[in-house]
């Protein structure tokens, strides 16, 4: 037995999936839980043709007709209820057309109220007798029985924003997120410049879109759970003369990867990719770390990589992106900005935050900058003086910091994503080169990021603590490496398969 949701049949695996199995003829029962929501509302013409039958007036008034004749009958009536699906199927038939499932040589039965047990019971009995594939339509509604998720329009309670309390005292809304201030400074661009388009995977809520789509509605695009489709639909608009914003999670990008490089990045059209949720994600699980974006965007010729440090550098990034002619990406994580990383940069240029006397450059990506400079604090109780630079672009890295690099005799970089291939290995290979164009020698660099392995589930700060990524396990890092010592061992915050298997290390 198969279970998808309405809106994984957006997907092309699905589509695919169904059509091998249909020409397989193998027996299969597949349960189309079909809510009419993915995070949002499901988009496609078949989940259009879904809703259309689900609300069809005529079928729903004769099968609801049919119910209360049925359970009239003396003595019969119960079961001639619960056996009500096969004659409802066969309304179905009058009701609507041949349908996108038989077509491809799956059985068709529903739809089935998902709510009604009896009847769905009954329903799974007699399609598990099916000699061959079957597909079993049931209506459900997301966050039925809970009023606080009945009332969201947007997600049903899919996520949600905690406010601020103390006791029962209201503190207001949180401080402007990353996605916030992604949100508004998009749509004050877009005032400004009607080229600027909006793609979303069936997330317009999560990734800040919702406004976009508010104020522009025609400039805006929900191709449904299809990130590659959303990735080389912004391509063939950029070829058009538009600017088109891609916003994806982090860990959805890897859906679009091949369709970034090869429909994007080889023709070197400005598309801008906006990843949300990068890094340690935390209480999402272990499927949400956005832990590869930095390898995968490094990986892609010609695409510059941004990375704020805080809310406010988001819109400053998303106007320089959206200037530049060809691709680019602004990875920014789901946590609040550290609260001592203030300041904005400009263009493709990084920040000097702290000056040290030469012994370590520290070079941070992202939200681990309020993390480096509370490493630099506790290392100067050491008598350790360290450089800190907010890198804010990754690619092309700033010559001017990596020239301050090279006159420092360690350095260390610290991000929250892979350290294969991710940006740490990039800047020290950066400055590898600059050294050998200018003679000198490279000084030795330590690479502080995520190992490779599948994090767990947990609270983002604690998962950082654990792997050593806030700002006491940076600060050791640092001191061992100045004092020529391997980096320390830390507890990695393993996410073991269900099956029990070891972690492979």
């Amino acid at each position: 037995m198969a279970i998808v949701g309405d809106g994984s049949l957006t997907g092309g695996m699905a589509y695919e999936a169904i059509n091998n199995l249909g020409h397989s003829g193998r027996r299969c029962v597949i349960v189309l839980n079909d809510n009419g929501r993915s995070y949002a509302p499901t988009i496609s013409r078949l989940s259009e043709s879904l809703t259309n039958l689900r609300l069809h007036p005529t079928y729903v008034q004769t099968r609801d007709r049919l119910r209360r004749v049925l359970r009239e009958i003396p003595g019969v009536g119960e079961f001639a209820y619960v056996g009500v699906h096969g004659v409802t199927s066969v309304l179905r038939e009058i009701v609507t057309p041949h349908t996108f499932f038989e077509a491809l040589g799956v059985r068709y039965v529903g739809p089935i109220d998902g709510h009604d047990i009896a009847v769905l019971e009954q329903s799974l009995r007699n399609a598990a007798e099916w000699d061959g594939p079957i597909v079993v339509h049931v209506l459900t509604e997301k966050g039925r029985g809970y009023a606080p998720a009945e009332q969201d329009d947007v997600q049903r309670l899919h996520d949600f924003r905690v406010r601020a309390h103390v006791g029962d005292e209201d503190l207001g809304v949180v401080p402007e997120s990353y996605t916030d201030a992604f949100s508004r400074s998009l749509v004050d661009l877009a005032a400004e410049d009607d080229r600027i388009v909006a793609l979303t995977a069936a997330m317009p809520g999560p990734t800040g879109l919702l406004p976009f789509q508010s104020k522009f509605p025609e400039r805006f695009f929900d191709v449904g759970i299809a990130e590659q489709h959303e990735m080389t639909a912004a391509a063939g608009m950029a070829m058009g003369g538009l600017r088109p914003v891609v916003a994806v999670y982090s860990t959805f990008f890897t859906r679009a990867f091949d369709q970034a490089n090869l429909d994007v990045g080889l023709h070197r059209l400005p598309v801008v990719t906006v990843l949300d949720r990068a890094g340690i994600t935390g209480d999402d699980g272990p499927s949400h770390h956005g832990m590869l974006d930095l390898a995968l965007c490094l990986s892609i010729p010609h695409m510059t990589v941004f990375a704020p440090s805080n809310a406010d550098e988001v819109g400053v990034m998303l106007e320089t992106a959206l200037a530049l002619p060809g691709p680019s990406s602004i990875r920014f994580p789901k946590t609040a900005p550290p609260d001592r990383c203030v300041g904005v940069g400009e263009g493709l240029r990084a920040r000097r935050l702290r000056e040290g006397d030469g012994s370590v450059c520290v070079l941070a990506v992202g939200k681990l900058v309020g993390a480096a400079l509370d490493a630099a604090d506790l290392l100067a109780a050491q008598g350790i003086d360290a450089s800190v630079y907010d890198v804010r672009v990754v690619s092309p890295p700033d010559p001017e910091m990596i020239d301050s690099a090279l006159s420092h005799r360690v350095v260390v970089t610290v991000e929250d994503g892979f350290r294969h291939g991710g940006a740490g290995e990039f800047l020290l290979g950066a400055i590898a080169t600059a050294a050998s164009e200018s003679g000198v020698v490279a000084p030795p660099g330590r690479v502080l990021g995520v190992p490779r392995v599948f994090v767990a589930h947990g609270k983002p700060d604690g998962l950082l603590k654990e792997l050593g990524l806030d700002g006491v396990g940076i600060a050791e890092s640092v001191r061992r490496a100045v004092d020529g010592a391997p980096d320390a061992v830390v507890a990695i915050p393993f996410a073991t398969h269900q099956t029990g298997l070891p972690p492979i290390r």
